[in-house]
């Protein structure tokens, strides 16, 4: 099942040099590798992400496009597999596990376009030890007004499983047990249980360039989940005498977002300024807003520079609770549901970063290096800190709330 990145790349090569025929002219390979790795450099909750990935677009005619894709994430670290408050009488920040695991996900599909008309579909795989996903999605868009009007509908599917421990449907929440390894997942197991995960995504986009130095965008997004939602890991301290269970969250979450985005070309300065807003409401009733500036100019012909800030908060589910041993109104049980999900807890972060890109173009007669039509390579970096307003491990603050995010691409056109 652990699809090696050479042995797509070489399969698609393959299948393309078949696609493409006697019409030289329409052929176009576009290639783009790139490298991520996502740090929180915590003493007690180390956590690393290495993401290698690459997309591999072949164009044989105008009207079709073949495209595939493949990722991994390989996670190590240590995180804390028991969530208890302030009130808690277990220690909470020794109980931190080391981990490892790394997931592997491939991707495939097409591209119809006729006119001013795209239709698109794509199926998406992904296999790690404890999760299992298949997904498929459809996009169509359309541009009018002399290509000044772009409208956008998107439509996506998941059907997921992940690994639990063997409880059984029938037994009381309070006496569910978290998964304690990934060992045994996806087998017959009798310690081990396979749920289920479905997820509904819908979205919309409309994106108006109203004067050669104005445009702006307007997406609207909706997602439907079911099934088992909480970390099959983490357990939760629900008793004055220290008793714990399995997270218990609702099996059904409904998600609505709104953004809006504006992006103007300021000549004095020759630089683009963009600005967004994002309102998010789910029926777990976390309310968040996200802010955002951004600035890119030409610093050289081919190099352009970009620096942005994002500013995000939340509000916390409505059954969160920082201690589920306690009393209302700050602490306690908040209904017949219980986390330890920090990103259920109210909270805030603010990123900081940016991003120097190089790019050159070529065309059939001048080919740069011989072979490329177009040539860019990209290195972006991200600070981002979080400030959780009520969420403790124990009554302590947690310390791994920085994190660095450093991305290298490269992209090239054939």
């Amino acid at each position: 099942m652990r699809l090696q990145l050479r042995q797509i790349l070489s399969c698609l090569a393959a299948g393309s040099s078949l696609l493409l025929g006697s019409a030289a002219r329409a052929q176009v390979v576009d290639v783009a590798p790139r490298a991520t790795v996502y740090l929180e450099p915590s003493k007690t909750s180390k956590l690393l992400v290495i993401n290698p990935s690459a997309a591999l677009q072949v164009t044989p005619t105008e009207w079709l496009d073949v495209h595939a894709g493949y990722e991994a994430d390989i996670v190590s670290g240590a995180t804390e597999s028991l969530k208890g408050g302030r009130l808690s009488p277990v220690d909470i920040v020794s109980s931190a596990t080391d981990f490892k695991d790394t997931r592997h996900q491939v991707s495939g599909g097409f591209g119809l376009k006729r006119d001013d008309t795209k239709l698109s579909a794509t199926y998406t795989y992904g296999t790690e030890s404890d999760y299992h996903s298949n997904a498929f999605s459809v996009q169509s868009g359309t541009t009018f007004l002399q290509k000044n009007t772009e409208l956008t509908l998107a439509y996506g599917r998941g059907f997921d499983r992940v690994c639990t421990s063997g409880f059984s449907v029938n037994d009381s929440v309070s006496v569910r047990t978290a998964l304690d390894s990934s060992k045994g997942c996806f087998t017959r197991a009798e310690n081990r249980a396979t749920r289920k995960v479905d997820l509904d995504n819908f979205q919309a986009g409309w994106t108006q360039t109203w004067t050669p130095l104005l445009a702006t965008q307007l997406v609207l997004y909706g997602a439907l989940q079911h099934g088992f939602l909480e970390n099959p890991y983490r357990g939760v301290v629900i008793a004055p005498a220290g008793d714990e269970a399995l997270e218990n969250h609702p099996e059904n979450r409904l998600r609505l977002a709104a953004a809006l985005r504006g992006k103007y070309y300021l000549k004095p300065l020759k630089t683009a300024l963009s600005a967004g807003v994002r309102l998010y409401r789910d029926t777990w009733d976390i309310l968040g807003q996200t802010y955002e500036l951004e600035a890119e100019r030409y610093v050289l012909p081919d190099v352009r520079v970009l620096v942005h800030g994002r500013y995000y908060t939340q509000s916390g589910a409505l059954f969160w609770s920082d201690d589920y041993t306690g009393g209302e109104p700050q602490d306690g049980p908040r209904g017949q549901y219980w986390t330890g999900d920090r990103e259920l807890s109210p909270l805030s972060n603010y990123l900081l970063g940016g991003r120097m890109l190089f790019k050159r173009n070529g065309d059939p007669e001048h080919r740069i290096a011989g072979v490329m039509l177009s040539f860019e390579t990209s290195v972006s970096f991200d600070l981002m800190r979080t400030h959780l307003r009520e969420f403790t491990w124990g009554g302590v603050k947690p310390d791994d709330t920085l994190a660095m995010l450093l991305s290298i691409g490269v992209r090239a056109n054939f």
